[in-house]
């Protein structure tokens, strides 16, 4: 077979990966930013020096791109999840997770707003997100395994409940804290979130 063919040291293939990759920063920092509105064709293959005609090349229409920028963001928190050490008990480990959320969204203001305040907003961001656990609910749950079930034993109903009340609150005070209307450290939110998920979870099984 023919090696493929190279322009300006890349295949078709790797250019086409990079103009995606560009697509996805410029929409990334557009939602971030701006909101879903923002988030055009027009605009991202403008603000990418893109002819428009490769944006179809990546992503069938905006809902699709949309939905790329809150997967790949919602991956990083996962991925930084991975860190929480395993062999604390569940009230240390639930501490360690919210503080990886709250390092996470210091780190960068817009990923908080493409998890958590665009899907509150955005038809298409609130379909998505409601298709699984909400965030904060499901990292919590894969770094807390099996120790799960000594904050919610062996109650399905009760757990559903917790992961709605636990959802709403902790959206609500992160977004707070980093829209700058709650004015606390990192250390402090951290050990007011424990506080707030560990009440409600115990709330829920009343």
């Amino acid at each position: 077979m023919s090696a493929p063919k190279l322009w300006r040291g890349q295949t078709l293939q790797d250019r086409s990966v990079d103009r995606r990759e560009q697509m996805l920063a410029v929409a990334f920092d557009l939602l971030g930013t701006a909101g879903p509105a923002a988030v055009t064709m027009r605009a991202v293959t403008r603000e990418a020096n893109l002819s428009p005609r490769y944006f179809y090349e990546s992503f069938p229409n905006r809902e699709d791109l949309l939905v790329a920028v809150y997967d790949r963001v919602e991956d990083g928190l996962r991925e930084r999840m991975k860190d929480v050490p395993r062999q604390l008990d569940p009230t240390s480990t639930v501490r360690a997770a919210l503080e990886i959320c709250a390092s996470y969204f210091e780190e960068d203001p817009r990923r908080a707003h493409v998890l958590l305040r665009e899907p509150l907003a955005d038809d298409v961001l609130r379909r998505h997100s409601a298709s699984r656990a909400p965030v904060f609910v499901t990292t919590l749950a894969e770094v807390l395994g099996s120790d799960i079930g000594a904050l919610v034993p062996g109650d399905a109903q009760a757990l559903a409940v917790a992961s709605t009340a636990l959802s709403g609150s902790l959206v609500a005070l992160y977004l707070d804290w980093i829209d700058g209307r709650l004015a606390i450290s990192r250390d402090r939110l951290a050990e007011s979130a424990t506080t707030i998920a560990l009440a409600v979870v115990v709330a829920a099984q009343v």
